[in-house]
Order: C-alpha cells, then structure tokens, then sequence
C-alpha cells in the first residue's frame, strides 16, 4: 500500500511539475506574424492633439501638453 501511495505521489508530483513548465513558457512570435500584427494596427495608433513628443537626454521621449502640437503615443519611451 505504501509502494502504491508514494508511485501516485511521484506522478502527480512530476504531472504538477510539467504543468508548471509549460505554464511559465513564453510564447515568441517569428518576425513574419510580428510584421502581420504591426499591418493589422496601423489603422489604430492614437494621436493626442495639442500634445508634443519630447525627448530627453537619457532617451524617455514622452507626449507632453503643448497648444497647436500632436504626439503620437506609440512612439514614447518611458524613462
């Protein structure tokens, strides 16, 4: 009986673990269905009016308000 309880203890040990493993893999998209998914939203990128992207010495670039000006959101880059 002991034999029998530590065999499904071992294999539900091991399923758990392999589990785990496929959970924590991250999913990495070839430059092909990159460019596919770039070309499906060119249609979406949101500027914001009376707004202006500036950059900075250390490379943040971020929109900032400015009367007459737009920024375009997705070409900021936080600090």
């Amino acid at each position: 009986m002991k034999k029998i309880l530590f065999s499904v203890a071992v294999i539900a040990t091991v399923a758990i673990a392999g589990w785990n493993y496929q959970q924590n893999k991250e999913i990495e998209l070839s430059d092909l269905a990159m460019e596919n998914v770039e070309a499906l939203a060119q249609g979406e990128i949101e500027n914001y009016y009376n707004f202006k992207l500036k950059s900075y010495d250390n490379g943040c670039k971020i929109c900032k308000p400015e009367t007459g000006s737009w920024c375009n959101v997705h070409d900021q880059v936080p600090c």
